[in-house]
């Protein structure tokens, strides 16, 4: 079964993170008093769905980003803090996938492998240039 992206509706927050979850979004470029703030913090999170594509509302550190994608094609995103990127997004079995191939404008690649564990839980896989690691999160 493929990822359900409409599950995705609804307000989430972090439960678990792997060891390196800090170095990780260093690397990706989150400055260390975001990654504090995002530690603890709900994130409201608006998904649409029409066939193969889908906007994201998500609503981080006070500021709102909407994107939309189409599953299989290479699109623009917009971060929270502005920042604009190339990503596609893939299924791949159960797996929702994204590929930032050029994620801090210096050749970083950044593989996102998302998954339900339950119907109100996610695990993210990152992958991020030599770094690996996870976040999960619970729909509260």
């Amino acid at each position: 079964m493929p990822f359900d992206l409409a599950k995705g509706t609804g307000t989430w927050k972090g439960t678990k993170r792997s060891d390196n979850y800090g170095e990780i979004m260093t690397k990706m470029g989150i400055p260390a008093e975001a990654q504090a703030m995002l530690k603890d913090a709900e994130i409201p999170l608006e998904i649409t769905v029409s066939g193969n594509t889908f906007t994201s509302k998500g609503t981080m550190l006070g500021k709102t980003a909407t994107n939309t994608f189409t599953i299989g094609e290479e699109c623009e995103e917009t971060d929270p803090t502005g920042n604009k990127r190339k990503v596609t997004y893939t299924m791949e079995g159960d797996t929702l996938v994204s590929v930032h191939p050029n994620h801090d404008g210096k050749g970083l690649v950044v593989r996102q492998t998302r998954r339900w564990l339950d119907d109100k839980t996610t695990r993210t896989e990152y992958k991020c240039g030599d770094l690996e690691g996870f976040t999960e999160m619970q729909k509260i």
